[in-house]
């Protein structure tokens, strides 16, 4: 059995817990509180942004034939930048309106202390296993929301050709990388697997409930200025991931 076929296997209640979460539901029912995706928005725009450092980590230990691949990442994730901020200003909503929430903070610490303290392929285990949950996230959300929903383009990015391509592609490599990782090696892939799970549906959790940090009423954090960019709603935004339908594979191995 591959290692992933294992992972799902030993995994699945997590897997069921991702799909069946009532934010996917709410949000494909057309029944979420603006407020509560409002609060998603806020924070999945926060680890986003967290998430392209994390890649840029990645980078100078991977193989020759996966920088190409991890550059267009970089490049996707600046352009679902551009995404959040442009649903943002359709429906009026401040993105830098709150700091990190406790579970947001959590998941963003765990990206980077993975990408610098662990190897390559227990970095690239998070990479798969994480954008896998959100493609499989989004797909529940397609199958029901209507057409002229102000979230039909998160659906278009996660839950489209483009971006199911690239996670296809990111399995590949990740059993090519698990077939030659020794057995310890494998068990902390495995490890980490299971609290890239945990950690996406406590995100949705987190937002459900609109979690601050635990044990206080006002965390104290500064809220910051708004968005980088200045979107015009008005204009039509390139594809996020459909330059990482293909990713090329050509290269060397290198270590």
């Amino acid at each position: 059995m591959s290692f992933i076929a294992q992972q799902d296997q030993r995994l699945a209640p997590l897997w069921k817990a991702i799909r069946s979460h009532r934010f996917l539901a709410d949000t494909r029912d057309g029944t979420i509180p603006d407020q509560t995706f409002a609060t998603w928005l806020r924070q999945d725009y926060l680890f986003v942004e967290a998430a392209i450092p994390f890649i840029a980590a990645l980078i100078p230990r991977a193989p020759t034939r996966h920088w190409g691949p991890l550059a267009g990442v970089i490049s996707a994730l600046e352009k679902e930048l551009k995404l959040f901020e442009e649903r943002a200003a359709q429906v009026g909503v401040q993105l830098r309106g709150a700091p990190p929430s406790f579970t947001c903070h959590a998941y963003v610490q765990f990206l980077l202390a993975t990408a610098h303290t662990r190897s390559y392929a227990e970095g690239y285990t998070v990479l798969y296993a994480a954008e896998r949950a959100y493609h499989e996230s989004w797909l529940v959300v397609k199958d029901g929301l209507a057409p002229d929903s102000p979230w039909m383009p998160f659906v278009e990015n996660w839950a489209g050709e483009d971006f199911a391509g690239y996670v296809t592609y990111l399995e590949g490599e990740l059993e090519t990388l698990a077939e030659a990782a020794g057995p310890a090696e494998r068990a902390r892939m495995a490890e980490l697997y299971r609290l890239t799970l945990l950690y996406e549906v406590a995100f949705w959790e987190m937002a459900s409930t609109a979690e601050g940090w635990p044990g206080v009423e006002d965390d104290l954090a500064p809220v910051t200025q708004g968005p980088n960019w200045n979107p015009d709603p008005s204009r039509t935004l390139e594809g996020a991931w459909t330059h990482m339908t293909q990713p090329d594979p050509t290269g060397e191995d290198g270590t």
